[in-house]
């Protein structure tokens, strides 16, 4: 049996495929490690996963150098993104304190416009109104609703019919916050100095509305809490009440002339509107010589509020509701206070304060903000210097003698009225915007000119400039001044009224929207007081 080989054929190819190895390039953009190794790199971030099973750990990868450009390249404009980009691209952003504070953004822009309206309706502005205030605004509820309600209030409307009537865009706003803010002071425990801050916010307010009896109800009310406070050693020593104390001062003109609310004194104590730090009364410590204006202001708060209520004058002016009627009963004798004499003594204060004050006269030119707060200085300063002179205006002889300080009173009060008609005031909506300030003004000097003065110019010109320059000023309103001008003029005119520059009344009451000339006389026919009083429309 034979055995039979497997056959193998062979055939030659024409092209044989080249065997290669597996290409593995050097690594240029890897880690360290693989770099270093000539590895291929995953290029895993921030280790890759060769390494980490190589030895464990990455070195990391060495950042690639950028050769710098010949020429910087132009700066492009970076334009916010809209809201509808932020919602696409679904960003969260952290809420800011405002959006936490105000539910809205109208009450952002009531709480915004307050400020600058605080400023404008203050010739002398002081850091206290301006920085102190705002700032304990965001962290109090009660003063941030009364700095809304006093924003919407004012933004609501321009003219004096808007505020007064409620007619404002914003009153009912305004009413809203304003009962938030008194609900949160009476439910909740509160500071002195937080009611005290809140008081001013409020007579802010029922001025701005034109309610003179709340608006007097809120000083008196202040007057107490402050007379309250100083009798406690540790207020003494606090900032912020004695900043509260300065604006309050502010106030005491316009409460003397509406017969509001003044502490009584006693031999061992003084109110804390007379009292200095060392001395008996403030009215004693005053300098030789004023700094700045702002403290010959300060002074000048001191030293007629010292002569209003010490020597006495005294007013006939009334608020419904609010006035203090019942007044120390005075010795009627020679020497006493509230005589002639006694109030001729009080001249001196007068000429010490000139004194100081004559160095810090400046010219128009210089600085017209510091020219119209001097201005206003000298008409306080003349007004209360022709009463003290005419025994609070009843010397009809001495008042004739004095004609030419009286006209001087009216030609600065032109100047200063002329100047804040044009001064520029936030303005929201059409129409013209009513000069409303928290400042003495003009107002009352010129309608005691009026009332004593005998020469008919000054009485006209007087007249004039109430209808040329209507203004409010805090509790006072020119419009309720005029009326009563208008109508004695009608009657003097007529004969009713003969050589008197100002019907003899008993008293003249305000009220929100009337003025009233009260007066009783006896009718010894039936034995009776017979009623003879006018009331006048001011709205």
């Amino acid at each position: 049996m034979s055995t039979t080989k497997a056959l193998v054929m062979s055939f030659a190819l024409e092209h044989r495929p080249r065997l290669t190895r597996t290409s593995k390039p050097k690594s240029r953009t890897g880690c360290s490690t693989c770099r270093r190794r000539h590895f291929k790199c995953d290029e895993t971030k921030p280790a890759c996963l060769a390494c980490l099973k190589y030895q464990g750990f990455c070195t990391g990868y060495t950042p690639t150098k950028t050769k710098p450009l010949a020429k910087p390249l132009p700066q492009r404009l970076v334009y916010p993104k809209l809201a509808v980009s932020q919602a696409k691209a679904k960003l969260f952003l952290e809420p800011s304190y405002a959006s936490l504070t105000f539910s809205n953004q109208l009450e952002k822009d009531h709480f915004d416009y307050w400020p600058a309206f605080s400023q404008a309706s203050c010739l002398f502005r002081s850091d206290f109104v301006a920085q102190i205030i705002p700032q304990l605004s965001w962290d109090d509820s009660v003063i941030r609703n009364l700095a809304i309600a006093i924003g919407a209030a004012a933004l609501g409307g321009n003219t004096r019919e808007q505020r007064i009537c409620g007619k404002g865009k914003f009153h009912k706003d305004a009413l809203v916050h304003y009962g938030k803010a008194l609900n949160m002071l009476c439910s909740s425990p509160i500071s002195s100095e937080r009611t005290l801050l809140a008081c001013l916010m409020f007579i802010t307010f029922e001025s701005l509305q034109g309610n003179r009896a709340a608006g007097l109800n809120h000083i008196n009310q202040g007057f107490r809490i402050l007379d309250q406070c100083h009798q406690s050693l540790e207020a003494e020593h606090s900032g912020l009440l004695d900043g509260i104390a300065s604006s309050f001062q502010k106030f005491s003109h316009q409460a003397w002339a509406l017969n509001g609310l003044h502490p009584q004194e006693t031999e061992k104590r003084v109110p804390w509107c007379c009292r200095g730090r060392k001395a008996r009364y403030a009215i004693d410590e005053m300098p030789p010589m004023f700094e700045t204006l702002e403290v010959a202001r300060r002074w000048w708060a001191v030293v007629r509020h010292h002569i209003e209520h010490h020597a006495p004058l005294r007013t006939k002016f009334q608020v419904k509701g609010s006035s203090m009627t019942d007044h120390p009963i005075l010795s009627p004798g020679d020497g006493a206070p509230g005589t002639v004499e006694y109030i001729h003594s009080f001249i001196r204060y007068l000429d010490l304060w000139d004194a100081a004050f004559r160095p810090l006269a400046i010219r128009p030119e210089e600085n017209d903000a510091d020219y119209l707060r001097a201005l206003s200085l000298r008409i306080q300063y003349l007004y209360l210097w022709t009463g003290v002179r005419t025994g609070s205006w009843t010397d009809e002889d001495e008042a004739e003698k004095v004609t030419a300080t009286f006209r001087d009173i009216v030609t600065l009060s032109r100047q200063l009225l002329a100047a804040e008609a044009t001064r520029k005031t936030p303005k929201a909506g059409d129409g013209d915007v009513e000069v409303f300030t928290m400042d003495d003004s003009p107002t009352w000097p010129l309608a005691c000119a009026y009332r004593v003065c005998k020469a008919p110019a000054v009485q006209n010109e007087v007249v004039q400039l109430f209808k040329q320059y209507p203004r409010r000023d805090g509790l006072l309103d020119t419009q309720a001044f005029l009326v009563v001008m208008e109508w004695v003029e009608r009657n003097a005119s007529a004969g009713i009224i003969m050589n008197m520059p100002s019907p003899v009344v008993d008293c003249v009451v305000w009220d929100d929207s009337t003025v009233t000339l009260q007066r009783q006389l006896w009718d010894p026919a039936t034995s009776e007081w017979s009623d003879k009083s006018i009331k006048f429309s001011i709205l």
